[in-house]
């Protein structure tokens, strides 16, 4: 440990701003509490207070930093606040803006400790200053400024709420921001980043503050500058519109050639861009059937297809392009019939059968959508894939009261032909693992309703063999 003369000492061979982090070493944990004083201490010289904060900054920076060490130390955050507010040196702002976005990418209960911190006023200052005068701010402090808002917003939606409704003006100005093509391109990619953050989380924030973004966000689309405003503007609408039918109106109607474009990735596009596309038609898909249908005219079917029979792909283009699928199985007929004449049912059946858990879920939704609302010969299209889905029926854990509503379905719309290609042995499987499942929940909350699945699976069996009874005896004479 070292002692204040000491360290002292070791600051002073330091030469003012230049020394570099080449000399410049991380604090040890049990540096924290000295430096943190030797910030607070007015008899210690600017600069030697700047090469302290970089070496709080620089112990920040690393794999598994210590927050909560730093944090520990009385009065660190708000000591950390007072030199980012210092306009004396540059430098110093710097270094305690960078600081302290190192903190607010920690735990939850580290960005709370920033957000309550007042550091979100200052940092959103720094950013208000380019409005109308980009040239004369400091890039590298607004792009912490920026990082660091990021990271708060996207911890909790309260702190993005916070940020929208304190700072009012901030939104407006990070949209200004990404037009100024002085500034680097990373403050724009940064800025993006957090207008992203800014759409995210529920409940959504108000339509009549975040609709001013989608002109920059549907550019960014149709004409991205770089890959990563790509992707983060893809977020971002995907966020925007999300289960909001009059958001997606908004682009939709507003801007007519997204959906081509969004089409246009999805066929060349890079597996995480394809993987975001699939979430924004997704997203659009979830709103009213006129959406469903605009997302289905846009001729997505094909390249989506194609992407689930390549497997190997990138996990989340399954799982999504079987979210995807759910819903628009959850649509009309019409929509039904689309899936279904585009091959669909074999590769969703596969996922079911071998997917990841996350992707069988899916796949059973979307299944299970189109026994909902299908007619009985959609639903009949099911049939030749029963054999294959009752085989994999335990090993489903989380998805099993879909499965088995599906079953009733099939049993209620299919009867005999159901029946036929099933024998006593599938249906015993079945019963078996309900009779489990219901076991394994005890008397929890969902117990009644197993309870009632397990009493379906027995009219199940019981109308099972009245078929085989009927089928050996031959039909009664009226």
């Amino acid at each position: 440990c070292y002692s204040f003369c000491t360290l002292l000492g070791h600051i002073g061979h330091m030469s003012e701003i230049e020394a570099d982090e080449d000399v410049v070493t991380p604090a040890a944990v049990d540096e924290f509490g000295t430096l943190v004083a030797l910030l607070r201490d007015p008899e210690v010289p600017l600069h030697k207070k700047t090469v302290c904060l970089r070496r709080i900054r620089m112990s920040l920076s690393g794999d598994d930093p210590p927050i909560k060490e730093l944090l520990n130390i009385d009065g660190c955050l708000e000591t950390l606040v007072e030199c980012l507010q210092d306009s004396r040196d540059s430098t110093k702002q710097f270094e305690s803006a960078w600081a302290i976005t190192n903190i607010a990418s920690g735990t939850s209960e580290d960005t709370n400790a920033v957000a309550n911190s007042g550091a979100v006023k200052v940092f959103s200052k720094f950013i208000l200053d380019t409005k109308g005068n980009p040239e004369s701010c400091n890039e590298d402090i607004v792009e912490q400024a920026v990082w660091a808002i990021g990271n708060i917003v996207c911890d909790d939606v309260r702190h993005r709420n916070m940020v929208l409704e304190g700072e009012p003006e901030l939104f407006p100005t990070l949209i200004d921001m990404c037009s100024y093509r002085r500034l680097k391109t990373s403050v724009r990619n940064n800025t993006t980043w957090t207008i992203s953050n800014l759409l995210r989380g529920k409940p959504v924030p108000p339509r009549e503050v975040v609709i001013a973004a989608l002109p920059l966000l549907v550019g960014n689309v149709m004409t991205p500058p770089n890959d990563d405003i790509l992707m983060d503007s893809l977020w971002a609408l995907s966020y925007y519109t999300d289960r909001e039918d009059s958001r997606i109106s908004d682009v939709l109607d507003g801007y007519p050639d997204v959906l081509p474009k969004l089409c246009e990735y999805l066929k060349s596009g890079s597996e995480p861009i394809q993987r975001l596309v699939l979430r924004n038609l997704g997203s659009i898909a979830t709103g009213s059937d006129e959406h469903t249908e605009r997302v289905l005219q846009s001729g997505f079917l094909h390249s989506l297809y194609g992407l689930l029979l390549r497997g190997g792909i990138c996990d989340e283009i399954e799982r999504v392009g079987c979210w995807l699928l759910s819903n628009i199985t959850a649509g009309t007929r019409d929509q039904i019939q689309q899936v279904i004449d585009g091959g669909f049912l074999e590769l969703l059946v596969h996922h079911v059968k071998n997917g990841r858990p996350q992707d069988r879920k899916e796949a059973i939704w979307a299944l299970f959508n189109l026994a909902t609302g299908g007619t009985n010969e959609q639903i009949a299209a099911l049939l030749p894939f029963v054999k294959e889905l009752m085989e994999v029926f335990g090993n489903i854990q989380h998805e099993t009261i879909q499965f088995m509503r599906l079953v009733n379905i099939l049993v209620d719309t299919q009867n005999d032909k159901f029946f036929e290609i099933l024998d006593r042995d599938d249906l015993l499987r079945l019963q078996s693992t309900v009779i489990l499942r219901v076991d394994e929940r005890g008397e929890d909350d969902d117990s009644d309703r197993w309870k009632s699945h397990c009493e379906k699976v027995v009219q199940v069996m019981e109308k099972y063999e009245q078929y085989q009874m009927q089928k050996a005896t031959g039909p009664r004479e009226p």
